[in-house]
């Protein structure tokens, strides 16, 4: 009875982070990133939305190049009120055909300058999405796209700093060499 008690003393924003955790913990896991059969349509932005390589060998990728990959999809809850279903690429297929399979480290940065430094471990054995579309729709700027790097399986985990992985506004990727 305590703990209930409990739970009512609580600020609001905690139970509305509560019930969202609640709400959100049946619907995404690892293994619930499928393929995703469905055609797209082709993408209306033709910018480049992504520089992935290092200085010698830099690729400039639109919305296009990137969706020529296999599709994806995964139903997810976030604790940000976003609750359905993204589209896009595995990042695992996105470092094989550009080049970076290989790194040990990638730098991931976001157009607001957000950036972080992933250890190969972490995407290899977790297979991250980055995400082209919601709901089948291309994410604008203001979703925080056009490209979202996504870790289905720590939805549950997002209240803690390995939240901090999910990157929105994906703009770069690149190897970290020894500077």
């Amino acid at each position: 009875m305590r703990k209930i008690l409990r739970i009512f003393h609580a600020p609001l924003w905690t139970l509305a982070t509560t019930a969202l955790f609640l709400q959100g913990t049946s619907w995404a896991a690892a293994t619930d990133v499928q393929p995703d059969p469905q055609l797209w349509p082709a993408p209306a932005n033709r910018e480049v939305v992504l520089r992935i390589g290092d200085g010698r060998q830099v690729r400039m990728l639109t919305l296009a190049d990137l969706e020529s990959l296999p599709h994806y999809k995964v139903k997810l809850a976030l604790i940000w009120g976003e609750r359905g279903t993204f589209q896009g690429v595995r990042l695992n297929d996105v470092l094989k055909r550009y080049g970076l399979a290989n790194s040990k480290v990638l730098r991931f940065s976001a157009a607001d300058r957000y950036t972080i430094d992933i250890n190969a471990a972490e995407w290899l054995r977790r297979d991250p999405l980055i995400a082209t579309r919601f709901e089948t729709r291309e994410i604008g700027i203001r979703q925080k796209g056009p490209l979202r790097l996504l870790w289905p399986d720590e939805t549950a985990s997002l209240e803690s700093t390995r939240g901090m992985l999910w990157i929105w506004n994906l703009v770069s990727i690149k190897p970290v060499t020894a500077e």
